[in-house]
């Protein structure tokens, strides 16, 4: 009986492992390029938010000095602001909109000899990252009696509208405002 019994193989055919191997390779396939896709939008973002970091460092920094500054004062139809540091009446400091560099790209410069900072300042610091570009820098600032008429003590408003690029073909713009209040009030003199 066992010889006229026809035996059953058990198995896939190679048609059928050739099907489950192609359907296998195409979803693989799919799934790498959206994991690649993936990979370089999360380093262009990264790239993105070291600038926007940098930006907001130098912001933070400048906001800190005009804080804990003295006899605080716009300049260059509010295009930059000019102040003292607390305790210090002979090195005057100056944030302004300047144009640096070999590209003359419009930055955040600070600087003691010339106020707006220039390329020919002596000291000129540009406070940004090079990919970093200024349209606008504003200080707006209005005075507060502080004391009978006796002290001023300045409040600044300041404004920056810009774009960061991170490479050729990606560019954000921004527009940041802050405040600053001077913390201790210019004496009257």
């Amino acid at each position: 009986m066992t010889k006229n019994k026809i035996q059953k193989n058990k198995g896939f055919t190679l048609i059928e492992m050739m099907v489950a191997v192609s359907l296998f390779v195409i979803v693989a396939l799919i799934v790498s390029g959206v994991l690649i896709q993936l990979s370089a939008a999360y380093k262009k973002a990264q790239a993105m938010r070291l600038l926007m970091d940098n930006l907001n460092f130098a912001l933070e920094k400048m906001n800190l000095e005009i804080r804990e500054g003295t006899k605080i004062y716009s300049i260059d139809n509010d295009n930059a602001v000019e102040y003292y540091e607390l305790g210090d009446t002979g090195t005057k400091y100056c944030y302004s909109l300047s144009q640096l560099g070999e590209d003359n790209r419009q930055t955040l410069a600070k600087c003691t000899t010339d106020c707006p900072c220039s390329e020919t300042s002596s000291d000129v610091k540009d406070m940004l990252s090079p990919e970093i570009s200024l349209e606008h820098l504003n200080f707006k600032i209005s005075s507060v009696d502080a004391g009978g008429g006796l002290n001023r003590q300045a409040k600044v408003l300041i404004s920056v509208k810009g774009q960061a690029t991170v490479r050729a073909n990606q560019t954000t713009e921004f527009m940041i405002q802050t405040s600053a209040s001077q913390r201790t009030p210019d004496s009257a003199n």
